[in-house]
């Protein structure tokens, strides 16, 4: 029932207030598959958290629990991204237009047939992506955008997209070479494209490839609004608006999933003690996720973490809420949103000192940092105080930056990553000054040796900014040595007692 009902609530509220309404400016991407991915752990930690502690899974740590949680969402999560291609089809119809400038004159429409069009070929214009993508960045990826104005409206384009996927981890040289080609081979084909070879055109929703022609139209027009355009990919299938293929594939997900999870509850036995506290409405012994809230909450323990963690959330909601894509953004639009660069620091904007340590290069980068910095709020805050923590956080943050520029030229620099480095070199200062016990030293040490030795290996080979790592370490660790000569006693004190 809660796989279902998560299924159909999104698909009918996406219906509602994205297809119908309009008013959800998040990309296609974030609707199609980032919202199907997340929202399933919402509803399994809700609803089915307690139940699953009623079977006794065998584990380590909580393992099991964890599994069976994993596998709940996935029979979710499956379903829910398949279904939205179905949700699509279903709610448009090809529409027959005459002219390019009737379209303009439909709201809500997708698809269009245009019984007659013209293009403006010699007027094309163009745009150029690169975007680093999977693990560690380690694929780069080439897209150029050609729009070509459609005769008879002054805001609908015909839209053509060339891609290409190397390895990042190639030489500079390279790298430029297959650039190039790229570029060369792209323009060749543009050269000879048949723009009246479509069967219907696709009107694009907010995504990034509306975003790669709204930049090419934006190069040439710089006051135009971007809103009142209309980008149309050619599409030479016949159109089938009742795809009934991802219906029968979204039933067929489900029940594969609800069939796995059925085996998967049914195989444990039940365990007695956490009915009985269930039935009495108790909570659970160990309940990770409510720990996990407690972590969370600004007025609870661990004040500064917990806002240091919104902060850092809520600066990436609006930078997906304001286009920029949910994985990987463009330079540019990292430079734009208040990135780190030299040459605008020494043009006077200073404040990209700051605002560069809350930005991320998409959710995994968020992810990788925020869990750097959640180990640094439990074995340093209340050592040095909450109002501590988060001025450590933002000091050591900008000496990351100004290390950065001094070291690089002409790079954009983001991430909490600096500042991270920064509560690491506090810790560090603890380790080697003793504020911390044997045991203590011994596993923050190994901790910091692994993390710290794998950043700069990683900064040799990937986009890595080690510069601003060691800056921020650097500083840290002078801000720990300075706590530690002026209350070391105090700081052995607090630690005895948390640890």
């Amino acid at each position: 029932m809660v796989s279902l009902g998560t299924v159909i609530s999104y698909c009918f509220f996406r219906w509602v207030f994205d297809i119908k309404l309009g008013l959800l400016p998040l990309k296609k991407d974030i609707l199609d598959l980032w919202m199907p991915i997340i929202l399933p752990w919402i509803s399994v930690l809700i609803w089915l958290r307690k139940r699953i502690r009623l079977l006794r899974i065998r584990g380590k740590g909580g393992d099991g629990y964890f599994g069976y949680q994993f596998a709940m969402v996935a029979a979710i999560a499956a379903p829910l991204v398949v279904s939205q291609e179905y949700v699509d089809k279903i709610s448009y119809d090809l529409i027959e237009v005459n002219s390019v400038s009737d379209i303009s004159k439909i709201k809500g429409g997708k698809y269009f047939k245009v019984n007659s069009f013209d293009v403006e070929d010699n007027a094309s214009l163009f745009h150029v992506t690169v975007r680093t993508t999977g693990k560690y960045n380690g694929t780069l990826n080439f897209n150029l955008f050609y729009a070509t104005p459609l005769r008879g409206s002054t805001s609908v384009w015909h839209c053509v997209e060339y891609k290409r996927t190397i390895n990042n981890n190639l030489s500079k040289q390279r790298k430029n070479l297959e650039y190039s080609n790229f570029l060369d081979r792209s323009s060749k084909e543009f050269n000879t494209y048949n723009f009246y070879a479509v069967t219907y055109f696709e009107k694009l929703a907010i995504s990034k490839e509306r975003d790669g022609f709204v930049n090419a139209v934006e190069k040439e027009y710089p006051g135009v609004n971007a809103n009142n355009q209309i980008f149309l990919a050619p599409k030479i299938v016949a159109f089938k608006n009742k795809n009934y293929n991802s219906l029968r594939n979204t039933v067929v997900t489900f029940l594969i999933g609800a069939l796995i999870i059925l085996i998967m509850i049914i195989l444990p036995k039940i365990d007695k003690n956490e009915l009985n506290r269930f039935k009495r409405n108790k909570p659970l012994k160990d309940d990770d996720f409510k720990d996990f809230l407690e972590f969370l909450n600004p007025i609870g323990a661990y004040k500064g973490g917990a806002v240091l963690i919104f902060l850092n959330i809520i600066v990436f909601l609006v930078m997906i809420f304001i286009g920029l894509d949910f994985v990987s953004p463009t330079t540019k639009e990292l430079l734009d949103i208040g990135g780190n660069r030299r040459q605008e620091i020494l043009n006077g904007e200073y404040w990209r000192l700051l605002s560069s340590n809350f930005i991320h290069i998409g959710v995994f980068h968020l992810f990788q940092n925020l869990l750097g910095l959640v180990f640094s709020i439990v074995f340093l805050e209340n050592l040095i105080g909450y109002m501590k923590f988060i001025l450590v956080y933002i000091v050591c943050g900008i000496f990351a930056s100004l290390a950065s520029i001094y070291w690089h030229e002409d790079v954009v620099s983001v991430g909490a990553s600096g500042a991270i480095f920064g509560l690491f070199g506090v810790m560090l200062a603890f380790a080697v000054f003793k504020i911390f016990s044997d045991y203590m030293r011994k596993f923050v040490g190994i901790f910091l040796g692994l993390v710290i030795g794998l950043s700069l290996l990683f900064g040799m080979v990937k986009s890595v900014d080690n510069a601003a790592h060691i800056g921020g370490l650097i500083s840290g660790f002078v801000i720990g040595a300075i706590f530690v000569f002026a209350n070391k006693e105090q700081l052995r004190i607090k630690e005895k007692k948390e640890f």
